[in-house]
Formats: C-alpha cells, structure tokens, sequence
C-alpha cells in the first residue's frame, strides 16, 4: 500500500526549508531581529537532514526545532489570545490563526523527525 508518512520523512528536508521561508516572512514582517532563530535552526535542521541523515545530531537538531518552534507559536497564541475581543481584534485574530497553523505544522515536523531518517535499503 502506498505509505505517505514514508514519503514525507523521506522529503522532510523540504519541509524544513518551507518553514524556514515562513519565519523569514514573519520576521520581516514583524521587523524583529529575534525571530530570525527560528529561519537559522529549520535551515540547518534541512541541511542536515538532507546531508547526514542518520546521524545522532541530526535527529536531535531536527527534533529540538521542531520543539522550540511549537513552543514558540504555541506562547505567540497565548499571547495573542486575550486581545481577540478588543480593540485590536482583527489583527489579533490574524495572529492567533497563523501562529496556530504554524504550531501545528511544527507538530508535524516533529513526527516526522522522530521516524527513521536512514532507509531501509541503506540499513541493511
């Protein structure tokens, strides 16, 4: 049967330099420095994913990003959350679901890098 799980973790590199783009994005747009930490660790977790697969390091980088990132949007949630009511609502409602969406794509990038990097074929 066709595995897609399979087929994303062997594309996950990918999945972490889109991501990557998408806090660039938020950076720019937010004009803070600070959140350019997020860009640099889900470019080097692609990097390495896409160099050393199945390396310990690897694992670890990949996993620890995908953490920092989900608590990252999960505060920004939190964050937002009590200003959906007032005078800033708009813009808090578009925080609140971007930053949402983001802490569940971060769920799947953790997932997806706790599965097996090294293919089948290579272990053997």
């Amino acid at each position: 049967m066709f595995d897609v799980l399979a087929i994303l973790r062997k594309n996950a590199a990918y999945a972490f330099f889109v991501v990557a783009a998408a806090w660039l994005a938020v950076a720019v747009l937010g004009d803070s420095p600070l959140t350019l930490w997020p860009v640099v660790a889900c470019v080097v977790s692609g990097i390495t994913l896409r160099m050393w697969p199945g390396q310990r390091f690897t694992w670890a980088w990949v996993v620890s990003t995908a953490v920092l990132g989900f608590l990252l949007s999960a505060y920004q949630v939190y964050a937002w959350a009590p200003f959906l009511g007032g005078t800033f609502s708009a813009l808090a409602a578009t925080s609140f679901v971007g930053f949402a969406i983001f802490a569940v794509v971060h769920v799947f990038l953790f997932v997806v890098g706790l599965g097996p990097t090294i293919p089948k074929s290579a272990a053997a």
